[in-house]
């Protein structure tokens, strides 16, 4: 996923990729995308990252190119803030998909599960940092001019002692 420049091998996807990823959660609206991009249109990862495309990896799993989904740290990147999901035209739950897709990750040997959990706990980390930064800066005075970087500085000393 990293390089989407390169030359997809369509001719030799795996048929049944598809399929696993829509016996998951949310994978019932697979078919569904049919690849307009409110998605990745909507998403804060995507504003942040211009390879991280949900409308582009549904693409994937379509095509069956499943050690490029699976080996992508793209699926890692998904906040699973369901954005996605609430602003896509046909109901497509991407997050939930997405899920399925760091499960099977996981359960097929390209992530180590200690390092999903590693994951995992960086992710809860990173939320609670968020809510301590925005409560912080949103209880400074209207002309009060903190960087991100002070207010960054803050949180932590605040959440870690």
């Amino acid at each position: 996923m990293e390089n989407t420049s390169s030359t997809i091998p369509i001719l030799q996807g795996d048929a049944g990729f598809a399929q696993e990823v829509a016996a998951g959660p949310g994978g019932d609206t697979l078919p569904l995308c049919y690849q307009c991009g409110t998605c990745t249109g909507c998403c804060p990862v995507g504003a942040v990252d211009e390879g991280f495309s949900p409308a582009l990896i549904i693409q994937w799993i379509r095509l069956g190119l499943r050690e490029r989904v699976l080996g992508s740290p793209k699926i890692w990147l998904c906040l699973q803030c369901h954005r996605c999901s609430f602003s896509c035209p046909q109901g497509v739950r991407f997050a939930d998909i997405n899920g399925t897709l760091r499960h099977m990750a996981v359960r097929e040997g390209f992530v180590d599960a200690a390092k999903a959990q590693e994951f995992a706990a960086l992710e809860r980390d990173l939320s609670a940092l968020r809510c301590a930064v925005l409560d912080r800066a949103m209880r400074e005075a209207p002309n009060a001019a903190l960087s991100t970087e002070e207010l960054v500085r803050e949180a932590l000393r605040n959440l870690h002692g």
